[in-house]
Protein backbone atom coordinates (compact mmCIF):
# COMPACT_ATOMS: atom_id res chain seq x y z
CA UNK A 1 0.00 0.00 0.00
CA UNK A 2 3.06 2.75 0.98
CA UNK A 3 4.58 0.92 -2.08
CA UNK A 4 1.95 2.14 -4.07
CA UNK A 5 1.46 5.60 -2.34
CA UNK A 6 5.48 6.18 -3.08
CA UNK A 7 4.99 5.28 -6.82
CA UNK A 8 2.19 7.96 -7.49
CA UNK A 9 3.84 10.28 -5.53
CA UNK A 10 6.99 10.25 -7.53
CA UNK A 11 4.71 9.98 -11.03
CA UNK A 12 3.49 12.94 -10.29
CA UNK A 13 6.23 14.94 -9.30
CA UNK A 14 7.88 13.80 -12.75
CA UNK A 15 4.31 15.11 -14.67
CA UNK A 16 4.88 18.42 -12.83
CA UNK A 17 8.11 19.45 -13.64
CA UNK A 18 7.16 18.20 -17.24
CA UNK A 19 4.77 20.77 -16.79
CA UNK A 20 7.28 23.70 -15.13
CA UNK A 21 9.94 22.91 -18.17
CA UNK A 22 7.45 23.29 -20.66
CA UNK A 23 5.84 26.61 -19.56
CA UNK A 24 9.33 27.99 -19.33
CA UNK A 25 9.78 26.84 -23.11
CA UNK A 26 6.31 28.26 -24.58
CA UNK A 27 7.61 31.65 -24.27
CA UNK A 28 10.26 31.30 -26.53
CA UNK A 29 7.77 29.63 -29.17
CA UNK A 30 5.57 32.34 -29.26
CA UNK A 31 8.24 34.52 -29.82
CA UNK A 32 9.20 32.78 -32.76
CA UNK A 33 5.76 32.42 -34.25
CA UNK A 34 4.55 34.28 -37.08
CA UNK A 35 2.97 37.79 -36.35
CA UNK A 36 0.82 37.92 -39.29
CA UNK A 37 -2.85 39.31 -38.30
CA UNK A 38 -5.18 36.25 -38.29
CA UNK A 39 -8.23 35.75 -37.03
CA UNK A 40 -6.77 34.36 -33.21
CA UNK A 41 -4.99 37.19 -32.85
CA UNK A 42 -7.68 39.60 -33.65
CA UNK A 43 -9.69 37.49 -30.98
CA UNK A 44 -6.87 37.55 -28.47
CA UNK A 45 -6.57 41.45 -28.90
CA UNK A 46 -10.22 41.83 -28.05
CA UNK A 47 -9.93 39.60 -25.17
CA UNK A 48 -7.07 41.48 -23.79
CA UNK A 49 -9.49 44.82 -23.99
CA UNK A 50 -12.23 43.15 -21.94
CA UNK A 51 -11.74 44.58 -17.85
CA UNK A 52 -11.83 41.49 -16.02
CA UNK A 53 -10.66 43.13 -13.41
CA UNK A 54 -13.95 44.96 -12.84
CA UNK A 55 -15.86 42.26 -13.69
CA UNK A 56 -14.30 40.27 -10.90
CA UNK A 57 -14.71 43.46 -8.36
CA UNK A 58 -18.45 43.10 -9.46
CA UNK A 59 -18.63 39.68 -9.00
CA UNK A 60 -17.31 39.52 -5.91
CA UNK A 61 -18.91 42.40 -4.69
CA UNK A 62 -22.46 40.94 -5.60
CA UNK A 63 -21.33 37.58 -4.41
CA UNK A 64 -20.84 39.05 -0.99
CA UNK A 65 -24.15 40.95 -1.07
CA UNK A 66 -26.35 37.80 -2.01
CA UNK A 67 -24.69 35.65 0.96
CA UNK A 68 -25.07 38.12 3.64
CA UNK A 69 -28.73 38.89 2.46
CA UNK A 70 -28.58 34.84 2.64
CA UNK A 71 -27.00 35.00 6.14
CA UNK A 72 -30.09 37.18 7.28
CA UNK A 73 -33.28 35.08 6.11
CA UNK A 74 -31.47 31.70 7.25
CA UNK A 75 -31.09 33.93 10.59
CA UNK A 76 -35.03 34.99 10.46
CA UNK A 77 -36.05 30.88 9.99
CA UNK A 78 -33.17 30.12 12.72
CA UNK A 79 -35.60 32.65 15.16
CA UNK A 80 -38.91 31.70 14.06
CA UNK A 81 -38.24 27.52 14.49
CA UNK A 82 -36.49 28.49 18.05
CA UNK A 83 -40.23 30.38 18.59
CA UNK A 84 -42.17 27.47 17.26
CA UNK A 85 -39.97 25.10 19.71
CA UNK A 86 -40.14 27.16 22.90
CA UNK A 87 -43.56 27.51 22.05
CA UNK A 88 -44.66 23.61 21.34
CA UNK A 89 -42.44 23.22 24.70
CA UNK A 90 -44.37 25.47 26.93
CA UNK A 91 -47.71 24.04 25.00
CA UNK A 92 -46.41 20.52 26.63
CA UNK A 93 -45.58 21.36 29.87
CA UNK A 94 -49.14 23.01 30.36
CA UNK A 95 -51.06 19.12 29.40
CA UNK A 96 -48.94 17.36 31.36
CA UNK A 97 -47.23 19.06 34.31
CA UNK A 98 -43.84 17.34 33.81
CA UNK A 99 -41.88 20.47 32.02
CA UNK A 100 -40.93 17.21 29.98
CA UNK A 101 -42.96 16.57 26.08
CA UNK A 102 -45.17 14.19 25.88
Amino acid sequence: MLYSFILEVIIFLGLGVIIVILARALPRVESEVNTNPSRENKFLLFCKKIPLDKIDNYLNLALHKSLRKLKIIIMKADNFITKKLKSMRSNSNKKNGTGLPI
